[in-house]
């Protein structure tokens, strides 16, 4: 596959050989690269019910006894030709020794990862241990400008919890007002962008195309259109599909632009890339969504 890239490009681009080398090394990097998403937070929130919610069934423990994640655990989701890598942390807020424990392994993987999804129960009443810990050990990688979401999750307890309109899995209108109120507040206590924090219920299916297109939109722009193949198919929406191709385009046009122009030549080629136009950069381009990426993802 690599080598059939490899000449379709050399005939088609009237590239030097070694700029499409560069080129396609870049591509097969990008269209096989993991994306690695850490999921933080207390245990009981819905951690594992959410990954599976999100990209399939059973692809994380799941447990109401007990909590099932006492070490970090890696899940390689495959879906397709695409693959995602979810770190699930041990839940904090078990006990004050194992959450000194946990600081360390938590400052340790928190620079490897791609975003960061933290986890809250909707119907909790106070998150001073998820505030505490957000503060001292997760904050100080996120001002590196790491993408960072908060899942208030289960809002189907949220009261009037019978006002739970089950048929159409969605909150009632009183309860509708509490969650967006619990929203807010949580975003005031942990600092951040009311738009940062996605009120879902995993088991009800409850606004997941919400969080999944937030997390696109959040994602860096040559790690959108892998995130996005590894959801169900359910979960992909349009939106979502239309800015992972967009974040693509526009890597893929700074890339071409800084292979044929060098470092001048990548913010030029960053439009271009946009763009898509009727220019070199933006031929070769449209040729490699047409002739090669729809080869790797089935829904472009």
């Amino acid at each position: 596959m690599q080598a059939d890239i490899l000449e379709r490009l050399s005939q088609f681009s009237q590239l030097p050989r070694e700029k499409v080398e560069q080129l396609r090394h870049w591509l097969s990097q990008t269209l096989s690269y993991e994306p690695k998403v850490g999921i933080l937070g207390k245990t009981g929130v819905g951690k594992s019910s959410l990954c599976n919610a999100l990209f399939g069934k059973d692809v994380a423990p799941v447990s109401d006894i007990e909590s099932c994640t006492r070490e970090l655990q890696e899940i390689s989701v495959r879906v397709g030709s695409g693959n995602i890598k979810l770190v699930d942390l041990p839940g904090i807020g078990e006990s004050r020794e194992r959450d000194r424990e946990y600081k360390d392994l938590y400052s340790k993987h928190l620079p490897e990862f791609d975003l960061v999804l933290w986890v809250l129960k909707a119907d909790d009443k106070a998150f001073s241990s998820d505030e505490e810990f957000y503060h001292n050990i997760v904050k100080p990688h996120l001002e590196q400008g790491k993408p960072f979401i908060i899942v208030l999750n289960q809002v189907d307890k949220v009261e009037p919890f019978r006002e739970w309109d089950i048929a159409n899995h969605v909150p009632g209108h009183q309860q509708q007002k509490n969650i967006d109120a619990k929203s807010k507040s949580v975003a005031q206590k942990f600092g951040i962008d009311s738009t940062a924090v996605i009120p879902i219920c995993a088991n009800e299916n409850y606004n997941l195309i919400t969080l999944v297109e937030t997390i696109t939109y959040a994602l860096p722009k040559d790690k959108k259109v892998t995130f996005v193949n590894a959801l169900k198919e359910e979960n992909r929406s349009e939106e979502a599909k239309n800015e992972a191709k967009r974040g693509f385009f526009e890597a893929l046009g700074e890339q071409i632009g800084g292979t044929i122009l060098g470092e001048l030549g990548k913010e030029i080629g960053k439009t271009l890339g946009q763009e898509t136009d009727k220019t070199s950069v933006g031929k070769v381009v449209n040729y490699i969504a047409d002739n090669i990426v729809k080869k790797f993802f089935s829904w472009w």
